[in-house]
């Protein structure tokens, strides 16, 4: 009897949590670690089978690092190795918040449950019971790991420079090779990359004016000096660069400009999807702005 009351309780208990733990660990299907691990997957089968056509001898050396340069642009295009804007660490924070609370009752709750029972009697016949075998845990899934993501691109970064060295006009190989360093976050030699870059007609293209003035604010702790100077010649040739505009605000208002830093994130925003995060990130400045 005293066991079938047990197990009564114990079923409530669970039923209890479960109306508690749905609602908390409810979120939208995460898509960006698939789209990431099948991206990757894809882009390791093709470096193997370039890697298998140069031991056959179908692919010369030359050819095998251009289609290296060429399938890792394709990887960063993809945008899977950009890192995040500071946008969605509010929605994080909340998961996280929800994710401690469902722990916490689930740790909780089935103290308080034999805390009542003890308090009831029975304490004997429970703890003289043996526990039911634990059941074995779904192995994790394994998604490819940074360390992973490191070495391919390290190895790369080494076919770019054979490329370069064999072609140093090739533009794009050295924006390729200054973007590549700046994800393994090798500065330095990133901002050789992206200076070579512009000594090869990259100057007229904001694209990489912007990057070149964001890997040098990395490298000196700030967008003062030449950062500024290069950041107004992406604007000057694409004023509604958005990476410029919000560079551009984020330097005057480390100066303490706030009209200027103002000015333009109104003409950031204006050129952002409203709906989407980054849109969200400057409104919040914005407003930020209003109590200067």
């Amino acid at each position: 009897m005293n066991g079938v009351f047990l197990l009564l309780a114990l079923g409530l208990c669970l039923l209890a949590l479960a109306f508690v733990l749905i609602p908390l660990l409810r979120e939208p299907r995460a898509t960006g670690p698939d789209r990431r691990e099948v991206l990757l997957a894809v882009h390791r089968d093709r470096v193997a089978e370039l890697d298998q056509d140069l031991a056959a001898g179908t692919l010369t050396a030359e050819r095998h690092a251009r289609a290296l340069a060429d399938l890792e642009r394709e990887l960063l295009d993809s945008g899977v190795l950009e890192a995040d804007a500071g946008a969605g660490g509010e929605g994080r924070g909340q998961r996280r918040l929800a994710q401690v609370a469902a722990v916490a009752s689930m740790a909780l709750l089935p103290f308080l449950a034999i805390g009542t029972y003890l308090s009831v009697g029975y304490s004997e016949e429970v703890f003289a019971a043996r526990a039911p075998a634990g059941q074995a845990m779904p192995p994790e899934r394994v998604e490819p790991s940074d360390e992973e993501m490191t070495r391919e691109f390290t190895r790369l970064v080494e076919g770019l420079q054979v490329r370069l060295a064999q072609d140093p006009a090739d533009l794009q190989g050295w924006v390729l090779l200054g973007r590549t360093l700046t994800f393994l976050d090798e500065f330095e030699a990133a901002g050789r990359a992206f200076g070579e870059a512009l000594r090869q007609g990259g100057d007229r293209d904001p694209e990489v004016l912007v990057r070149y003035a964001d890997v040098l604010a990395e490298l000196q702790g700030g967008l003062a000096g030449e950062p500024a100077v290069l950041i107004e010649q992406a604007l000057a040739i694409d004023p509604e660069h958005a990476q410029g505009l919000w560079l551009a605000g984020t330097r005057a208002y480390q100066d303490e400009a706030f009209d200027e830093a103002r000015a333009y994130w109104e003409r950031l925003l204006a050129v952002l999807p409203a709906e989407s995060a980054e849109a969200e990130v400057i409104r919040g400045n914005l407003a930020e702005l209003t109590l200067r």
